[in-house]
């Protein structure tokens, strides 16, 4: 509206400035001017208007340039981040990029504890196994230490399945996330109950963040709190996906335990946020909330 009426006023005078030099040069009446008769207006009165007429036709030249840097100032303001903003995202960013690669470390130590302590000492046990069958000369032994091998072969089997679980699971990839919480539902020893409303699917990073959230989430109610019962429920808007897990134990969770921490950096590092609400006595309720692009 400002830079309208400045144009709409320098218009005016472009206006007056034209019809007072007609009438000077042809001694007509300015009919823009009141009072005005034929050869009233004449090249004095030009030259008297002149320096007034410059003036602000200066002004109204600075004041378009005004209103146009007004106009790029607010624009800047309100479509990007100031100084502050960016060196606060900078920092946030960098932090954040320190502890994706923390817990990816801490990852690392842990899949290689599973393959130490579990699938490699089965491992072990069976090349035992098989050397004692071997060296067996008695049919019945040889055939007990046969079903102890096969035994031990599908506890190696169960190992290795549970390790890639951890890792990642292949029906998370193939399947999609309401897949993979089902059948996370289903490993689970405590009474599970999941609620998915997911009209399609996220994109992948979203949904290995919301399917470790709950993996996590069901762990630590599982070791810790002594829950009875779990809930599990996801939802997405156009925008965002909403996980929550619910369980009835005894509370006290450690927003800064390594387990929840993990979870938070997962979810930060996708720009989500995460809540922890668990007191004394419980229950415990973890909310994830990550936007889909």
């Amino acid at each position: 509206m400002l830079g309208a009426l400045v144009l709409a006023l320098s218009g005016l005078g472009v206006v007056v400035a034209v019809a007072v030099v007609y009438g000077a040069s042809t001694g007509d009446a300015v009919p823009i001017i009141d009072a005005t008769e034929p050869g009233q207006v004449s090249w004095a009165t030009v030259t008297v208007l002149a320096l007034p007429g410059a003036v602000l036709c200066f002004l109204a030249v600075q004041g378009l340039l005004g209103v146009v840097r007004a106009d790029a100032w607010c624009l800047r303001r309100s479509t990007r981040p100031g100084q502050d903003e960016l060196t606060q995202r900078v920092a946030q960013l960098t932090t954040t990029r320190a502890e994706v690669v923390e817990v990816i470390d801490d990852e690392r130590r842990r899949i290689e504890r599973d393959l130490h302590d579990g699938v490699q000492q089965r491992v072990v046990a069976l090349s035992i196994l098989l050397g004692r069958m071997d060296r067996a000369a008695d049919a019945e032994v040889r055939g007990e230490l046969q079903r102890r091998a096969i035994a031990e072969t599908g506890h190696i089997l169960d190992e290795l399945r549970e390790v890639s679980w951890r890792i990642y699971p292949a029906m998370l990839a193939r399947d999609g996330l309401r897949a993979a919480l089902e059948a996370l539902a289903d490993r689970t020893p405590v009474p599970t109950r999941l609620t998915v409303d997911l009209d399609e699917r996220a994109p992948r990073p979203v949904e290995s963040a919301c399917y470790f959230t709950a993996s996590e989430a069901i762990t630590n109610a599982i070791k810790h709190s002594g829950a009875t019962a779990i809930e599990v429920a996801v939802e997405r808007d156009d925008r965002t996906v909403r996980l929550r897990v619910h369980d009835d134990g005894q509370g006290g969770a450690d927003p800064t335990g390594h387990g929840l921490t993990g979870i938070a950096t997962r979810v930060t590092a996708l720009d989500g946020t995460m809540t922890v609400d668990s007191p004394t006595g419980g229950p415990t309720i973890i909310t994830v909330e990550v936007p889909c692009g």
